[in-house]
């Protein structure tokens, strides 16, 4: 699997742009699944799953990484093309032509990932969080920042994403997992009270 996708055809796009087909991209993110195994765990009808994965497939984002026959039925195990999808080549008018759709897409990929680590938050051993140099680092901040500032965050960023796949590449046997999630958008108000925000 290859680590970033872009996605140049606007054909690519509209099919991406469905909230289902991220809650199906994530499942199978990490472990590829059958349509009823995908079914089960979204409590969605398994037609409306089956063809999903096949309009996915049809498109090139994900694949078929496995058969297995059971009671004479060979079971198709799906998984994306990539770790992750890039948006960043395709043409802003392509981009207009399905913004409310990407938009709707993009909401629901955060709500997704955001579901995802309150899960593993849950999880946690609470060795984790019992001694004083524990490896859990979090906080939030807002700010209001300057176009060249947003712009060098943005590249801080990259340059940590970019750092995080190059680990990935050469993990160590004798690694410890960790789970990394930043996020970062506008806000149109102030999202509390000034008197608050110190």
């Amino acid at each position: 699997m290859q680590e970033i996708y872009h996605i140049r055809e606007i054909e690519q796009l509209k099919v991406i742009s469905d909230p289902l087909r991220i809650k199906i991209l994530w499942e199978i993110l990490d472990e590829a699944k059958t349509g009823k195994i995908l079914s089960d765990l979204l409590e969605v009808p398994a037609p409306k799953i089956h063809y999903h994965l096949k309009e996915m497939e049809r498109v090139g984002l994900l694949k078929v990484e496995r058969t297995e026959e059971k009671n004479g039925i060979i079971q198709k195990f799906y998984r994306p093309v990539a770790q992750s999808f890039s948006i960043s080549e395709i043409l802003p008018d392509q981009r207009n032509a399905v913004k409310d759709e990407l938009s709707d897409a993009l909401k629901e990929n955060i709500l997704v990932s955001l579901d995802k680590t309150k899960s593993m938050i849950r999880k946690l051993d609470p060795e984790v969080l019992a001694y004083t140099e524990s490896p859990l680092k979090f906080g939030y901040r807002h700010v209001k920042l300057s176009p060249d500032q947003v712009k060098q965050l943005h590249e801080k960023a990259k340059e940590i994403s970019e750092l995080i796949s190059e680990f990935k590449k050469n993990e160590p046997e004798d690694g410890e997992m960790h789970h990394y999630f930043m996020l970062s958008f506008p806000l149109k108000d102030t999202p509390y009270p000034e008197e608050e925000l110190d």
